[in-house]
């Protein structure tokens, strides 16, 4: 392969690790011939479409790298995650039990099932999975991400801050990990690093308006306004309500009268609050931005 032709291919790739999937297809249009059936070109070229939303196109160039090359464990990856993600679980099911029929040991394989679980809402399936996974790779950061996507399916927020945590520890850069890590901030109560994250995930996924607008929601839980009303975001509302009643009646029965019903005039002034204040927020938040 010539100089040219294989600097491409490295500048593809080097687009491709920076978040830029549509720069990786750019660079990919300018090969030809052979250089343009390089396993690296399927590889990149498939990957790029996945992170673009272009499933099927994705799937067409990964299944045709296939024919060309025969069981290709990066190849059949991206293929199971691009199905995953056009919600072909069927398929994608088949295709990472092809994979590990052939090598049953390859934590990128058990992880991509894993997450293929977890999608048909096979929770205990997927812990099993990405706890095999975990025996062939414990310092791996895919697989500390996989416990905190697990975590939040089976709803524990700070085992999935935890584990974010660490798959930040292992790779700071990892835009996987920080919108995991953003999202269990956010959960537990954490807006400020909640939004930190989320906003350094999208500001390395320029193309994903998921992430941006999850980072835009988390920059509106920030203001000032709504800080008081951080209860409603790390616990479930019905319980702060609970509480409160319990509350109230706790002092009556106590013997606190008027301690109890000045405690009931601030709740009930701060349930107006919290029904008034984020819609007027929003709605300032979104004239501000444009949208």
């Amino acid at each position: 392969m010539n100089e040219p032709t294989e600097a491409r291919l490295q500048m593809a790739g080097h687009w491709l690790q920076i978040g830029h999937p549509e720069r990786t297809l750019d660079e990919l249009q300018g090969l030809w011939g052979d250089a343009a059936l390089d396993n690296r070109a399927y590889l990149f070229r498939g990957a790029a479409l996945h992170a673009l939303d272009r499933n099927d196109e994705a799937i067409a160039v990964l299944r045709d790298g296939l024919s060309h090359y025969g069981l290709s464990v990066p190849l059949l990856q991206l293929l199971g995650s691009a199905l995953r993600a056009a919600g072909q679980l069927q398929e994608a099911e088949s295709v990472y039990l092809q994979g590990l029929s052939f090598d049953p040991n390859e934590p990128d394989l058990l992880l991509g099932y894993a997450m293929v679980c977890l999608a048909a809402g096979q929770t205990e399936k997927a812990a099993a999975l990405v706890e095999r996974a975990a025996s062939f790779a414990p310092e791996s950061a895919a697989v500390s991400s996989a416990r905190a996507q697990v975590a939040f399916a089976q709803g524990r927020h700070k085992d999935m801050r935890r584990h974010s945590q660490k798959a930040l520890s292992v790779d700071p850069e990892d835009p996987g990990a920080q919108a995991l890590h953003g999202t269990a901030s956010m959960l537990t109560g954490d807006a400020r690093t909640g939004y930190r994250s989320l906003a350094s995930a999208a500001a390395s996924n320029p193309s994903d308006g998921d992430l941006r607008g999850a980072a835009r929601e988390a920059k509106l839980l920030n203001h000032p306004l709504l800080r008081p009303l951080r209860p409603f975001q790390r616990f479930n509302p019905l319980v702060v309500w609970i509480a409160a009643v319990a509350i109230i009646y706790g002092l009556r029965f106590a013997g606190l009268r008027p301690l109890a019903v000045v405690f009931a005039i601030g709740w009930f002034a701060f349930c107006i609050y919290s029904w008034v204040v984020p819609p007027l927020v929003r709605r300032w938040y979104n004239r501000k931005w444009g949208s």
